[in-house]
């Protein structure tokens, strides 16, 4: 190698050091892998080291123990401690021919102590386990402090070397890259062997180091030169690079983290993930250099990674499948809810995570490049990626066929195919069209010849799922009350789907989820219009998000926050409102039977410390976090179970203001619209596909409460009605079981889903 003393100079001309890139993406790419971790990928690399029970191939082992563990880290102390001496003998006339070299040895002694001491630092305030410590690989499950990875910080700190033979104008300073990209790689794989930790802590280590290298280098050698914000023109083709690179490798990690998950580490699954990666680098690449103008390619670029950067967020936060459904879900949402779920902290990540992007598109300018070029690069690059695909098309197809949700996590290619199906493929609930009347002469049955009044009232549930209901065998009782008024709980009931969006226009249907047609679904009426053209008065209240269209035709009762101010607060009220808050003459008409559809604010989700008030907070400590990864477990299910406490405290409210009517036979039926996930394999909140839909989203509770007048009026049998709530049941039966219980005799009711049909008086 050829060594010489550099000028003095403070010029970025001989070098020119990029801010940008040398320092600040590093520093990006660390917080981006510190806050959105991947356990399936990295398990999937953990693989071929894990034996079984604790058992690593590295433990135990001669050279991963002695060589690499114990050998390795001296290295860099070498390296340190003889910049050092270097630099102190520089100061000795018998080594004048050192001084040169002075600042050199400084900087390298410097940068691999504030690596060392950095990393150090960092690894007691992460809670993040060794792998080693998790009981999926024989572990106890305590928290490890094992981010980021120490081991490998031995020799990526090397890359201060670099920095100093670059200085130096040294020929042959990328070798030090190498050495010091080799050497971090062989201690961070080793330690990975001996279970201690996984990919992304190397990963880490490696952004870290170097950023704390190349800093310090900026601080050593141009401490006054100016900070380059704005670039060099880039070619058309530099940009669709980078940006195909980073929605490939970055905004769909969700994609890979789930193939990882399907996957089992060898060559051919490697092989797979690879072509995988290819193809769609190779579609972006494609699509974007086909655009052929700076403008549109900057443009567009943005747009894409604004859409990915959303995707992945509620991907990573919720478990969130972005698909038709969850678009429709995202678009009939209501300004409460979407303040819950897009905090300061989205935006702040949002951000974060558009940055990149965000400069590519304002500070580096794109040379201009022919029309003829464009096309023919985005050819290439069509050709690659079909040749990639033909190279392994069986794998691919199979991996697909094997887990269909993958689709739905190609971003923002599921953003923009949900958008699409949602807006102009599925129907809406919001459209002001006439519905298809589907009995133009529904009757009241003999019961209704009574001259008492009847008032009947159906709670929809929100978000409520059975596995945490008290009286479905839940550890904790979240539902004393219920249970003190002695309701006729349901074992297990299904939902139509696992939104609001899908389950409330599902379950009041008379097509159900059997012979599910969401088309056809919407242009029929609902079971409402039913009841109110066979003569009963039906209202719908809401403390949610509307109706969906199933109140269409119907009178709507509004919430006055004047009448309840102590149960509302700013947009939102307790679901005690729905019956504080109205105009209760509106439905106490005596003589007459009325049935009143309530829909609940009830368990929706992130912010479940905020459904019920304070002194409902029984178990603690709870969530109060709308970032449910953010908390505990235990915090979650506490905020959660607290919720359905207050629901419980609702709901024998409304039974026991039923009871106190005395010029009226009352009835009551509660069923929540979908389930919830807590995060059950990193799943929260609700709307996953029905494919890949977990038990915790489908099966909901459900429970009838009758009056002793209502039972003699109608006809139904308490121990027979009890009887058949021992069986499994579904929205599907509620069509049809309401019109049963309420006697309503129709051309659409089906005896065969109606689970009172049997308990009637004519049937005993």
């Amino acid at each position: 190698m050829n060594l010489k003393v550099p000028k003095k100079t403070n010029s970025f001309l001989v070098w020119s050091f990029n801010d940008i890139l040398t320092v600040l993406l590093p520093l990006w790419l660390l917080c981006l892998i510190s806050e959105f971790r991947y356990a399936p990928i990295d398990s999937f690399f953990a693989a071929p080291f894990y034996l079984s029970g604790n058992n690593w191939l590295g433990t135990g082992n001669f050279f991963f123990s002695a060589v690499l563990h114990k050998g390795g880290k001296y290295v860099a102390v070498a390296v340190a401690v003889s910049s050092l001496i270097l630099f102190l003998l520089s100061y000795l006339k018998k080594f004048a021919r050192l001084k040169p070299y002075r600042k050199v040895c400084l900087y390298v002694t410097l940068s691999i102590s504030a690596c060392a001491l950095i990393i150090s630092g960092l690894k007691p305030l992460s809670a993040s386990p060794c792998p080693w410590s998790l009981p999926q690989y024989g572990g106890s499950g305590s928290a490890g402090k094992c981010f980021p990875a120490g081991h490998a910080s031995s020799g990526f700190c090397l890359f201060s070397l670099y920095f100093a033979f670059r200085q130096l104008r040294v020929t042959g300073s990328w070798i030090f890259l190498i050495l010091a990209l080799a050497l971090g790689w062989i201690l961070g794989v080793g330690r990975q062997a001996q279970g201690a930790h996984f990919l992304s802590h190397s990963f880490a280590t490696m952004f870290l180091d170097w950023a704390i290298c190349a800093l310090f280098y900026r601080l050593f050698f141009f401490p006054k030169a100016p900070v380059k914000i704005r670039q060099k023109p880039i070619s058309a083709l530099s940009y669709c690079l980078i940006t195909a690179f980073s929605l490939t490798f970055i905004f769909n990690l969700p994609f890979f983290s789930k193939a990882c998950s399907a996957l089992k580490f060898s060559f051919s699954d490697l092989w797979l993930l690879a072509v995988c990666a290819f193809i769609l680098f190779s579609a972006f690449f494609t699509v974007l250099r086909l655009l052929n103008h700076s403008f549109l390619i900057k443009v567009f670029s943005l747009f894409f990674t604004v859409c990915a950067a959303g995707a992945m967020y509620f991907n990573y936060q919720y478990g969130t499948i972005i698909n038709s459904e969850m678009m429709r879900n995202a678009l009939a949402t209501d300004t409460a809810e979407a303040a819950e779920l897009l905090t300061a902290k989205f935006f702040l990540e949002f951000a974060f995570l558009c940055l990149p992007q965000l400069y590519l598109t304002f500070f580096v300018p794109i040379k201009h490049s022919s029309f003829v070029r464009g096309i023919f690069q985005a050819l290439v690059g069509l050709v690659i990626g079909v040749c990639f695909l033909m190279l392994n098309f069986q794998g691919v197809s199979s991996l697909i066929r094997s887990e269909p949700v993958l689709r739905n996590l190609i971003s923002p290619v599921n953003v923009f195919s949900g958008t699409y199906k949602a807006v102009f493929k599925d129907g809406s609930t919001e459209v002001d069209a006439p519905r298809i009347v589907i009995d133009p002469k529904p009757a009241l049955g003999a019961s209704h010849k009574n001259d008492k009044g009847t008032l009947f009232i159906v709670v929809v549930g929100e978000t409520a799922r059975l596995a945490n209901w008290g009286l479905a065998g839940y550890s904790r009782d979240t539902t004393p009350q219920l249970r003190a008024r002695n309701v006729i709980p349901f074992s297990k009931t299904i939902s139509c789907g696992t939104s609001t969006d899908v389950s409330l226009p599902c379950m009041f249907s008379r097509v159900g989820r059997d012979r599910y047609d969401r088309d056809r679904i919407l242009k029929e009426e609902s079971l409402l219009p039913v009841l109110q053209r066979a003569g009963i008065n039906v209202f719908w209240v809401d403390n949610q998000s509307g109706c969906k269209g199933v109140c269409k035709g119907v009178p709507s009762l509004s919430i006055s926050k004047t009448k309840a101010p102590s149960l509302c607060s700013g947009p939102r009220c307790y679901d005690e409102a729905l019956l504080a808050g109205i105009d209760t003459s509106e439905i106490l008409k005596p003589g007459k039977t009325t049935v009143v559809f309530m829909h609940q604010l009830g368990n929706h989700g992130p912010a479940y410390s905020k459904r019920y008030p304070k002194n409902f907070e029984v178990f603690k400590p709870v969530c109060t976090d709308e970032k449910l990864n953010n908390c505990s477990r235990e915090e979650i299910v506490n905020a959660y179970d607290n919720a359905i406490l207050y629901t419980d405290h609702f709901l024998a409210g409304v039974i026991d203001w039923l009871k106190g009517l005395d010029g009226f036979d009352t009835g009551l039926l509660y069923v929540s619209d979908h389930g919830e996930s807590l995060g059950e394999n990193n799943m929260y909140l609700h709307g996953a596909p029905e494919l890949i839909a977990p038990k915790e989203q489908k099966e909901v509770p459900m429970l009838l409460w009758l009056s002793k007048g209502f039972e003699q009026k109608f006809g139904l049998n308490d121990v027979c009605l009890r009887e058949q709530a021992k069986a499994d049941a579904s929205h599907d039966q509620l069509f049809s079981s309401l019109l049963g219980i309420l006697d309503v005799k129709s051309s659409v009711y089906d005896q065969n889903k109606d689970f009172s049909a049997v308990c009637r008086k004519s049937n005993s």
